[in-house]
């Protein structure tokens, strides 16, 4: 099915798709930092995530697809994680999802701006999802703060995430 659109917002929704993947792989190596660290419930967690980003690339990818654009996938370094504690990679992953939220937002603005009706009602639904995204990884750094950094918090902070979303 192809969607009338001036294509004025092609390359943007590509920049989209190519950050959702990014973000995947960015929490596939949240992840592995996890497992590196026994915290397996905060692993599953975090893949869990990866898979949701993957299913968000594909939404972005069957739009593109619907418009009859060219898609183009971006190179992308390997994600580092440059975290020593929880608490910092939790905080790694809310700023990405900040900056996710602005790359929506700014897409959002532009729909509007050219009269893009059809994307602009697209983008609404990541819109919702990115405030979803934002709250959870804030609470989740509020439910480590009460923790501390205790000689059991790691433990803690495991079994507290993997309560998250069904990751248990």
């Amino acid at each position: 099915m192809t969607v009338t659109n001036s294509g004025a917002l092609a390359p943007q929704l590509n920049e989209l798709l190519n950050g959702e993947m990014e973000g995947a792989r960015f929490y596939f190596q949240a992840a592995a930092w996890c497992n590196q660290r026994n915290m397996a419930g905060c692993s599953s967690f975090l893949l869990a995530q990866a898979n949701e980003e993957l299913d968000h690339m594909r939404r972005f990818l069957a739009y593109l697809f619907d418009l009859d654009f060219a898609v183009k996938f971006a190179e992308m370094p390997a994600p580092e994680i440059k975290a020593g504690t929880p608490r910092e990679l939790f905080s790694a992953i809310l700023q990405t999802e900040q900056k996710v939220t602005r790359n929506i937002y700014a897409a959002t603005t532009r729909a509007e701006e050219e009269g893009d009706h059809a994307t602009f009602e697209f983008l609404q639904w990541f819109v919702r999802e990115q405030r979803e995204e934002e709250t959870q990884f804030s609470d989740i750094l509020a439910k480590i703060d009460l923790i501390g950094d205790g000689p059991h918090a790691l433990y803690f902070i495991d079994q507290e995430i993997s309560k998250i979303g069904g990751a248990e």
